[in-house]
């Protein structure tokens, strides 16, 4: 007589998620998106970078001994692998004059204008990870840290591809380096513009997600970009230029904030997976009412922390 294999008092049929739920994990994830106002706050912080960040870049690198002045331009000409007028027009519009001199209001100006491209950062990582404001002064004092911190490392960031470019197989060894340091940058900036009260560690999935996909998108770009700056700058000249870029940060932008959606909804998720996944070497440390139970059994949490009796 054959006896009946038993199936175990553990074993649970596989549950599909519901996507019609309200609480699923990728629905939450596209309401903090919309919350934030994702597609606005896109489009404005592309266009602060284009008229604040990359002109303090060239202001910093003219600071630079003579043979770094060229350095924004060369190093797009030589991204996108520019040829002919399109390579001029970018030495045209991203090239400095050969005068270090700038009148102290435009600087002014300009540095006013870089901070409050990093303040808007600021209030999209706080409406995210739904902190609130810090007191103005000491939250201008962390955006100007967070925009110089920026421009250090896009300088540093410059000059080790530059490095990378001496050595064989310098595209492996730019891919790894362009994503490393892709990773530290959207790492390091928000724990300084969150003003250090979410810890690093939080902040990690959003720095891998952003890093990764911004580096991804750098270099897919290549595909298209010469022959779309080409063809605007034979269309529209110096003007044609300015919109292929706008364009370009647009995208880096739009990445920038679905992930800080993305890695926030992470950081507050209830679900099992996500406790699992979720930085393990400090969960406890960190969050103590949501450590996972590796032993396979025990309470699970929700939203607020408190335990919940759906988990087996």
């Amino acid at each position: 007589m054959r006896r009946a294999r038993s199936r175990g008092p553990h074993t649970e049929p596989v549950r599909l998620p519901n996507v019609l739920d309200e609480e699923w994990f990728p629905r939450r994830c596209l309401r903090c998106f919309f919350t934030i106002q994702g597609i606005d706050r896109a489009m404005v912080i592309a266009s602060q970078a284009f008229t604040a960040l990359i002109p303090l870049v060239i202001l910093t690198s003219a600071l630079l001994p003579s043979e770094n002045h060229g350095s924004i331009a060369d190093g797009i000409v030589r991204k996108f692998a520019l040829t002919g007028d399109s390579a001029a027009a970018v030495q045209t519009v991203f090239a400095p004059t050969g005068e270090a001199s700038i009148g102290v209001l435009s600087m002014l100006l300009l540095l006013l204008s870089g901070v409050s491209l990093s303040r808007r950062l600021q209030r999209m990582y706080l409406e995210a990870w739904q902190l609130p404001r810090a007191p103005s002064v000491r939250a201008s004092l962390y955006a100007a840290f967070a925009l110089g911190a920026l421009i250090v490392e896009i300088g540093l960031l410059s000059f080790i591809r530059s490095l990378l470019r001496e050595i064989p197989f310098d595209w492996a060894a730019g891919l790894t380096g362009s994503l490393i340091s892709s990773v530290v940058v959207w790492t390091s900036i928000p724990w300084l513009l969150l003003n250090r009260r979410v810890a690093w560690q939080r902040l990690l999935p959003a720095g891998l997600l952003a890093g990764g996909l911004s580096t991804l998108w750098g270099y897919a770009t290549t595909v298209y970009m010469p022959r779309l700056m080409t063809s605007y700058s034979e269309r529209y000249g110096l003007f044609g230029v300015t919109i292929a870029m706008v364009g370009w940060l647009l995208c880096i932008a739009f990445i920038i904030v679905a992930t800080t959606a993305v890695a926030a909804e992470f950081d507050r998720a209830p679900e099992r997976w996500a406790t699992r996944l979720r930085y393990p070497w400090t969960e406890s440390q960190l969050r103590p009412d949501r450590a996972p139970d590796r032993g396979g059994a025990g309470v699970g949490v929700t939203a607020a922390g408190a335990p919940s009796s759906e988990d087996p």
